[in-house]
C-alpha cells in the first residue's frame, strides 16, 4: 500500500528533531541529472552531470531550551559533513551524510526553523 505524507523527523548528527507536519520537504537523491542539447546538424547528444542528495524547505521544531538553533549553527560552522537520517510516515528512513547549505531561519511564531542540507543520501534497508 503507498502511504504519502510529510516527513516524520530528522535526526542530525544524533539529535532528533520533529518536522512541522504540514511540511512536504523536497528531496532529491544523489545520482545524475541528464540534459539534452542540439548539435548544429539537429542531431541530439546527452550531457550528465553529477548532482548532491538534498532536503530543501523543511521546518524543523525548535526549542530555545535545548539550544537547538545553535547546535544547528555548530554544525554548519564545521567543515565537515555530518550524519543525518530522515523518517517518513510510512516508517521509510533516509540517511547518510549531509551539509546544511543556505541559511538557517528561525520562525519565531511558529517555533520551527527552516533548513536545507545536502550530501549523500540513500534508502535504508
Amino acid at each position: 500500500m503507498n502511504i504519502s505524507g510529510p516527513i516524520e523527523s530528522i535526526t542530525i548528527a544524533g539529535r532528533r528533531f520533529p518536522v512541522n507536519g504540514d511540511d512536504a520537504g523536497n528531496v532529491i537523491l544523489a545520482g545524475f541529472k541528464n540534459e539534452v542539447k542540439f548539435n548544429g546538424d539537429g542531431s541530439k547528444r546527452l550531457i550528465r552531470s553529477r548532482v548532491n542528495g538534498s532536503i530543501k524547505n523543511l521546518n524543523v521544531q525548535v526549542t530555545h531550551e535545548n539550544r537547538d538553533l545553535e547546535f544547528m549553527r555548530d554544525q554548519q560552522s564545521k567543515a565537515d559533513f555530518f550524519d543525518i537520517s530522515i523518517t517518513y510516515c510510512d516508517g521509510t528512513v533516509y540517511a547518510g551524510s549531509m551539509q546544511f547549505v543556505d541559511d538557517i531561519t528561525e520562525d519565531t511564531q511558529q517555533g520551527t526553523a527552516g533548513i536545507s542540507l545536502e550530501g549523500d543520501l540513500e534508502m535504508q534497508s
